[in-house]
């Protein structure tokens, strides 16, 4: 290979590198503005409610923690580990693989999007995980008490050791009441009865 071609390929590597390097922290840059992820995907409605007041989803309490931290959502301490107010706290992927992947769908449906492909997606190709809670809720799930003490899920010791979506029980975006923590009656009474055979009929 010649020294021309040599340094015509590095030069176009570079350049690749380059330029994705730059998007990158555009696009990283943006996120920060929730207008910017909602401009992609079609979610206006989903923002409308979250910057609603007063709040009816357990996504619009994060978002506005400040005012709502009397209903014990988001405490000052987790509001320093992870700032409310932005789609990409939660929707960021955790971890250097969780990231990765994220930032790289993120790629995928911005060039699909400028070609012209602006449907929305019916479901999450990445869901959110149980890190993308517990990196703020951490201290809030590991029960130490027994059913003699207590009735409440997270503080039962023997629930430490079970398997379950966050958002199996805690739906982000469904509207509920703020008095009940957002969590909908039907919806944690059926997750229950995966374990509790005695509690499906109730």
């Amino acid at each position: 290979m010649s020294i021309r071609l040599r340094r015509l390929l590095a030069t176009a590597l570079l350049g690749t590198v380059g330029l994705l390097a730059v998007s990158l922290i555009v696009v990283k840059r943006l996120d920060e503005d929730n207008r910017f992820c909602v401009s992609c995907h079609l979610h206006e409605d989903l923002s409308r409610v979250t910057h609603a007041v007063p709040t009816s989803t357990l996504a619009a309490a994060h978002f506005h923690a400040d005012s709502d931290a009397r209903l014990g959502v988001v405490t000052a301490r987790e509001r320093k580990a992870a700032p409310p107010g932005r789609c990409f706290t939660c929707h960021s992927g955790e971890g250097v693989i969780g990231w990765s992947q994220v930032t790289l769908l993120s790629a995928w449906d911005a060039g699909r999007w400028v070609l012209g492909d602006r449907h929305e997606p019916t479901h999450m190709n990445l869901p959110l995980t149980n890190e993308a809670c517990t990196k703020c809720h951490a201290a809030d799930i590991r029960g130490t008490l027994t059913e003699e003490e207590t009735s409440s899920y997270h503080e039962l010791a023997r629930h430490n050791s079970v398997k379950m979506a966050c958002v199996s029980c805690h739906e982000v975006h469904a509207k509920a009441e703020g008095k009940n923590r957002f969590l909908r009656r039907e919806t944690v009474s059926a997750r229950c009865a995966t374990c509790h055979r005695d509690l499906g009929s109730s």
